[in-house]
C-alpha cells in the first residue's frame, strides 16, 4: 500500500474535528513549502549577486542604514 492510499484509509477512519487540523496542518506545510522554495531562490540570486558585483564593507553598509 502506498502512502497515498495509507492517508486514504486514516482519513476515512477518522472524526470530521480532527480532519479540520488535519487539513488546516497540511495547507500549512504547502505554502511553507512554497515559502521555503521563495527563499531558496532569492538566496541563490544573492550569491550570484555577490560574485558578480562583490561585497559591501561592514562599515559601508552600517553608514548606509544609517548605524
Amino acid at each position: 500500500m502506498d502512502i497515498k492510499q495509507q492517508l486514504i484509509q486514516e482519513i476515512d477512519n477518522t472524526a470530521a474535528p480532527l480532519l479540520v487540523e488535519v487539513l488546516d496542518f497540511l495547507q500549512f506545510l504547502k505554502a511553507k513549502q512554497i515559502e521555503d522554495a521563495a527563499d531558496l531562490k532569492e538566496a541563490r540570486e544573492s550569491l550570484a549577486s555577490v560574485a558578480t558585483e562583490g561585497t559591501v564593507s561592514w562599515q559601508d553598509l552600517k553608514a548606509e542604514i544609517g548605524l
